[in-house]
This record gives C-alpha cells, structure tokens and sequence, in this order.
C-alpha cells in the first residue's frame, strides 16, 4: 500500500504531496514551489509504511486461504 501525505514546506508553507515510502531519515526534496531542499529527519513515517505493507500482505494472504477454486 504506497499512501501520499501533504508536505507543508518549512520555508514556504506550501503544501505538496509525497509518497510515504520516501519520506525517510536521510532523504532530501527539493520544494516544488520554493525550491528550497527539505532534509528529511525521523523514521515515523516509515514505520508506518512498513505497518501498512505488513497489513497490505496479510490482506492478500487471507484472500489467497479463503478463495474457492472451481
């Protein structure tokens, strides 16, 4: 499951948005409105993502258990 989040800038207070799965420690974006280079910090969204793919595959694995072949 790849979700997008609103981005508020913190120079322009813009917002845009921005695939979950990118926004990790490290990573940079530049503003598509200011162009100033947001540096990513923190991993909450990442774990997130992992919670949401982890769900995302046990979804799917439940479906495999129950579908009824003919």
């Amino acid at each position: 499951m790849d979700i997008e989040l609103d981005i508020a800038c913190p120079s322009c207070q813009k917002k845009f948005k921005e695939k979950a799965k990118n926004i990790r420690p490290g990573n940079s974006k530049v503003c598509p409105h200011c162009r100033k280079t947001i540096k990513y910090q923190g991993d909450d969204v990442s774990k997130i993502q992992k919670s949401l793919d982890d769900f995302e595959r046990s979804v799917k694995n439940l479906n495999k258990m129950f579908t009824i072949k003919l």
